[in-house]
């Protein structure tokens, strides 16, 4: 979380003048941290910031891994990113992705993708076995009769709001689809920090009107 001196939240006007605190931040993370409790969870106030952002990652791949089964109900995966992007918006952090949102990086990313092959294309689902994708399963162009590219690289992130780092996995195919015709994707990049999570991007926060 942001370790600047002043914990309260200021709003601005157009032209950047910053108008009085309206709602200090300590309140809203001693409630957080009242919850955690609750759920057996002990946590201080600078980890409040890494722990939503976990729970939004590993929302977003199971998102990713079960929209796919036609007989699993993905609401909760549904509202939970979306409680967790409204918590993280009222506490000041970084934006996490909504559902929607996920949806969209994964067609924007398979595009992306699409647009590195020469030829004709062919759509794979892959799975990631390990890393921060770890239990994601992904719409991948190849080129046909091929299957997806041998090698995958995805944008990783890790640190909180006030240290933020980004970066990119490598990961690498299995040589053949196995028996749920998934090809299986394990990393290939033992550089990988032990605390990296998924990048999925979310729209950058919008400065509140009429404050």
């Amino acid at each position: 979380m942001s370790t600047t001196p002043n914990p309260s939240f200021q709003f601005s006007v157009v032209d950047g003048t910053p108008l009085r605190d309206v709602v200090s931040r300590e309140p809203l993370l001693d409630l957080a941290l009242g919850a955690y409790k609750r759920a057996g969870t002990h946590l201080t106030r600078d980890d409040v910031d890494i722990e939503l952002a976990e729970v939004a990652d590993k929302a977003a791949c199971s998102l990713l891994r079960d929209r796919w089964n036609e007989n699993f109900p993905i609401a909760a995966y549904v509202e939970l990113l979306t409680t967790v992007a409204a918590f993280r918006a009222a506490l000041g952090f970084d934006p996490t992705p909504t559902a929607p949102e996920v949806f969209q990086w994964a067609e924007d990313l398979g595009r992306q993708l699409g647009s590195e092959i020469d030829g004709p294309t062919a759509q794979s689902l892959v799975r990631f076995v390990n890393g921060p994708y770890s239990g994601a399963i992904l719409r991948v162009p190849g080129a046909t009769e091929k299957g997806p590219a041998e090698t995958l690289t995805l944008p990783i992130a890790w640190g909180d709001t006030a240290d933020p780092g980004r970066g990119k996995a490598q990961y690498r195919r299995a040589p053949a689809v196995n028996d749920e015709c998934l090809w299986l994707y394990r990393l290939d990049d033992e550089a990988v920090r032990d605390d990296a999570r998924p990048h999925i991007t979310a729209p950058a926060p919008t400065a509140p009107v009429g404050a």
